[in-house]
């Protein structure tokens, strides 16, 4: 950025990428704080932002000063396939298999009996669907930093995004019993 700003501007462009990234990263560890309350966290949220500030900042430290930085990054992304195609591929699923037809102002209600709330607030087909997807991801990675047994059978072809999207979808559908009422 030095060829392209003069040098007055430098330190007050500095100042807002720094603001900018502290606000920024409030906002994030406050939502995902809020996600830790969501599943199931028992704590003040005041807390779970704290516990989620104080792991950040470790797995951050870690990634600068222990290891190289872009080897853990790689490495991050190769693995999160294995979770982050399932999860999408149930969210999906749900969407057209709701037809898109939420209900926003029940969407949000957390009681027991509320149209969403499922069985003990959590959506049991999503989560068995999650956690078996993964599984069935993982054994198909073929990464720099792991290899699944399917990967190595198969001569390290990574085969982990389709069987994880295949999977999610299928037993997601497969557990759902019946297509809830329009919102």
């Amino acid at each position: 950025m030095e060829g392209i700003l003069p040098g007055w501007f430098q330190p007050l462009f500095l100042l807002a990428v720094v603001l900018g990234a502290i606000a920024n990263n409030a906002m994030t560890a406050y939502s995902s704080g809020l996600a830790l309350l969501a599943v199931g966290l028992r704590v003040r949220r005041s807390r779970s932002v704290a516990l989620d500030g104080a792991l950040g900042v470790a797995l951050t430290l870690y990634a600068l000063l222990v290891s190289n930085f872009l080897d853990t990054v790689n490495n991050m992304l190769e693995l999160t396939v294995a979770l982050l195609g399932p999860s999408m591929t149930i969210y999906a699923v749900d969407i057209l298999w709701r037809r898109n037809r939420y209900d926003g102002v029940r969407l949000t209600d957390q009681h027991p009996g509320g149209p969403y709330w499922y069985r003990g607030g959590v959506n049991w087909a999503g989560a068995a669907a999650l956690v078996a997807a993964t599984a069935a991801a993982v054994l198909c990675l073929h990464t720099t930093l792991y290899t699944g047994p399917v990967a190595h059978a198969l001569d390290g072809v990574d085969l982990s995004l389709p069987v994880g999207v295949l999977v999610a979808a299928g037993l997601y559908l497969a557990l759902t019993r019946r297509r809830p009422a329009a919102g």
